[in-house]
């Protein structure tokens, strides 16, 4: 391969990567938004109740363990958030 090749294959790579963790971001942005009533910027598990995805995952999500998902927390969640359609469980993150 030449190495034009390898460097539009790496900006191909590196944009693919920055469009799926702006995505993320956004989704996990508004997730918290919708969730967080008190508007601290955080989801408790009171608050995670509104939605049965988030409420079944929260002791995964919330690893510090201080009862409260952070932005950073949801954005390093491996659980998909999304219900599978064959079960009631939130699918892992693979």
């Amino acid at each position: 391969m030449r190495k034009g090749n390898y460097f539009i294959s790496f900006v191909v790579l590196f944009t693919t990567v920055q469009m799926f963790i702006t995505v993320s971001a956004v989704a996990d942005g508004e997730l918290i938004k919708k969730l967080d009533l008190d508007k601290d910027g955080q989801i408790t598990i009171k608050e995670a109740v509104a939605n049965p995805a988030v409420l079944a995952s929260f002791g995964k999500i919330d690893t510090d363990g201080d009862g409260k998902i952070s932005s950073l927390e949801l954005a390093n969640t491996k659980v998909n958030l999304v219900k599978d359609k064959n079960t009631d469980k939130p699918e892992e993150r693979i």
